[in-house]
Formats: C-alpha cells, structure tokens, sequence
C-alpha cells in the first residue's frame, strides 16, 4: 500500500478510505471537502434520509493519542457553521441531520483501522 508523503495528501488517503468505507456500508456520498468560508466537512452523505457530516482524522499510529481526540469544541462549532450553511443551500428544512466522525489509524504494514463514530457530537 503506497502511503502518501504531505500532510495534504496522507489525509485525502484518509478521506478515501472513509468514502470507501461509507459507501459499502450504504451510504451515498453527496460532497466531499465542503468549505463555506474558511469551514470545511470532509464528506458530507446521506443514508435512510438522514444527512451525515463527516469529519475524518487519519494519524499514523496512537502515540499523539486517538484520532477521534483531535475534534475540539472548537473544530465541532466550525463543523456546525459548515453544516448550517450546507443545509441553507441543498437541504429542505425536513432533512434529519447528524455529525459523524471517522477515527483512522495507519500502522506500517497493517490494514489501516476504522472507528465510526455515529452521532459523534451534538451543536446546534
């Protein structure tokens, strides 16, 4: 497995994966790398009518600590800015809605790990 060299391009190896792992667990993804002003969401899909807002952290290894641990309150209130601006312009006002992460831990000469984590924080 070729791992990527920049920073840039070990998270789009992250977001591929987490595309990857959505859509074979029946999700359709809608948008990837959604930005409204200086806010951006990682993948935005939509499974049994409910919108999800991903935010993915890809890290080598746990020694920084857990991928998952990265997502500060105020990375979730930047979420939600993009959410809410997301939601103004393709969503009607029906639409269900929920903030998930995806945790990736890349060990060398592992299969990269996957935590979701559903309904992963709550901000608006």
């Amino acid at each position: 497995m070729q791992h990527a060299h920049s920073k840039t391009s070990f998270g789009a190896f992250g977001e591929n994966l987490a595309a990857e792992f959505l859509t074979k667990n029946g999700f359709e993804i809608l948008h990837r790398n959604f930005r409204c002003g200086k806010n951006e969401i990682d993948l935005i899909a939509k499974k049994d009518g409910v919108i999800s807002f991903v935010e993915v952290k890809t890290r080598k290894g746990v020694a920084f600590g857990h991928a998952a641990e990265a997502i500060t309150r105020a990375k979730q209130k930047e979420l939600a800015k993009a959410a809410e601006c997301y939601l103004r312009k393709f969503a009607n006002s029906a639409d269900l809605y929920r903030f998930d992460v995806i945790a990736i831990t890349v060990t060398s000469g592992e299969t990269p790990e996957i935590l979701f984590i559903e309904d992963a924080f709550r901000v608006m």
